[in-house]
C-alpha cells in the first residue's frame, strides 16, 4: 500500500520545512509548494491524499487554490492554515470547502490530530 501523500503549501520556507520534517517523520510522503501557482501545477501533475494550505499568500491565494481543488478534485481533503486572528477566516475557509482550519502557530499534537483525522494514517 502506498504511503499517504500530503501537499504542503505555504509561502514561509521555514514553516514548509518544519511541516515536511514532522510529517515525513510520522511516515507521510510530503511534497511542498511555495505559492499558489506552484500548488496548482503540482495538483495537476500528481495525486495527493490531502493538502495543508496557507490561507494568505502573495499572488494566488489559498482560497483561490481551494476553489480550484473543489472544482477539479472535489473529494480531496484540504486543511487551511492561517496566522490571521480574525474569527471569520476559519468560517470562510470551511465555507469555501476546507475540512478544518489550523491557527498558526499550532503545536505538534494539534497538527497530528488534524492530519490523521482528515488525511488518514501514514501507511
Amino acid at each position: 500500500m502506498a504511503r499517504t501523500c500530503i501537499l504542503v503549501v505555504d509561502d514561509d520556507p521555514d514553516l514548509r520545512s518544519v511541516l515536511q520534517e514532522r510529517l515525513t517523520y510520522r511516515g507521510y510522503r510530503v511534497e511542498t509548494a511555495e505559492n499558489g501557482h506552484d500548488a496548482l501545477t503540482k495538483l495537476d501533475e500528481a495525486v495527493f491524499d490531502g493538502v495543508l494550505l496557507d490561507y494568505l499568500m502573495p499572488g494566488i491565494t489559498g482560497v483561490t487554490v481551494l476553489q480550484h481543488i473543489r472544482q477539479h478534485h472535489p473529494l480531496l481533503p484540504v486543511v487551511m492554515m492561517t496566522g490571521e486572528t480574525s474569527s471569520q477566516v476559519p468560517a470562510q475557509a470551511r465555507a469555501a470547502g476546507a475540512r478544518a482550519c489550523l491557527l498558526k502557530p499550532f503545536d505538534q499534537g494539534t497538527l497530528e490530530q488534524v492530519v490523521q483525522s482528515w488525511f488518514g494514517t501514514a501507511a
